[in-house]
């Protein structure tokens, strides 16, 4: 009897055995498709971001060439070609001793030896040029000089001096321009040169339109606009048909804080020239050279200079 009972028991727990090897059985046929699952999930998840990454990277690609292209097909304009580099040289100072003479008297066409001085030389093709000698300076390197010759020597139009070179010798630094044969207007308003006559009215608006054409151009044209700072009779200079080329463009960069300070000093003076914002708050927009401009533009009507300085006598008698 009890060996009968203890048989059953024995049978009986050979069948919940199997069962739960049953049951295991069914666990591991689930988890192999749930894994199997995981992992073609895991295969079209990664298929579509590999894709989506390529598109954008096509479409990066096509974009980047059609802006090329368009840059290109803007470079083709007249406008923009003015904004191409002119070729322009790193002269060595050897050279431009060689060219002018050692900076003669003879040579010197502007300026003297306190303020630099600008000097005509002679290349060896045979074309002139015009050296501007700097103020030697100790502040700025040879490198932020160059940077600054180059940037200016892309401004090119047919109413600015163009920028043919430059130099720096341990301090000294020197701006080579293409030669303009009338020279300043300056002179040909208060000094007019032996056996010339006065400008007529006709050649002081064409030089007034010429020189309004070039600022224009530096504010209009140019991107990011170039404010000159310096617009004055002296920094114009006329071609053979009487055109007028603004030249220093960039130039007050180079002139020492010292020289700018005595210049705001003397604005109610002699350089009447400068914008009042310029003058009291130091402050250098586009309207600095439009107001600049307008003073200029009284000067070549009337051919007195701005500050000029009224007899007191003669004055008393008109009162």
């Amino acid at each position: 009897m009890i060996n009968s009972s203890i048989y059953l028991m024995a049978q009986r727990c050979n069948m919940s055995h199997a069962f739960i090897c049953m049951l295991d059985l069914e666990n591991k046929c689930h988890h192999m498709h749930c894994h199997r699952e995981y992992l073609v999930i895991l295969a079209v998840v990664s298929g579509l971001i590999l894709c989506s990454t390529l598109a954008v990277v096509i479409w990066l690609l096509v974009y980047r060439r059609n802006k090329r292209r368009k840059r290109s097909r803007k470079l083709s304009n007249p406008a923009e070609l003015a904004l191409v580099p002119p070729s322009w040289k790193v002269f060595t100072r050897e050279e431009l001793k060689s060219i002018t003479k050692n900076f003669s008297e003879g040579n010197r066409l502007l300026g003297d030896a306190k303020t630099g001085g600008t000097y005509s030389g002679l290349l060896l093709d045979g074309s002139r040029v015009a050296v501007k000698r700097l103020k030697r300076s100790s502040f700025q390197r040879k490198k932020e000089f160059y940077s600054e010759i180059g940037r200016v020597a892309r401004l090119h139009h047919p109413n600015l001096v163009a920028v043919k070179g430059c130099c720096y010798d341990h301090g000294d630094r020197y701006i080579v321009y293409e030669f303009i044969v009338n020279g300043p207007l300056d002179r040909w308003l208060h000094h007019i040169p032996r056996g010339a006559r006065s400008l007529d009215w006709a050649v002081r608006m064409k030089v007034a339109m010429t020189l309004a054409q070039g600022i224009a151009f530096l504010h209009d044209k140019v991107k990011p606009q170039v404010v000159h700072r310096d617009v004055r009779a002296s920094n114009v200079l006329l071609d053979e048909d009487f055109g007028a080329h603004l030249m220093g463009v960039g130039l007050s960069k180079f002139v020492p804080w010292e020289v700018m300070h005595e210049r705001r000093v003397m604005a109610g003076g002699t350089h009447g020239y400068l914008a009042p914002e310029f003058v009291y708050r130091n402050e250098l927009t586009t309207k600095s050279d439009v107001y600049s401009f307008g003073v200029l533009l009284l000067e070549i009507i009337s051919g007195r200079r701005p500050a000029q300085a009224v007899d007191s006598v003669r004055l008393a008698k008109h009162i």
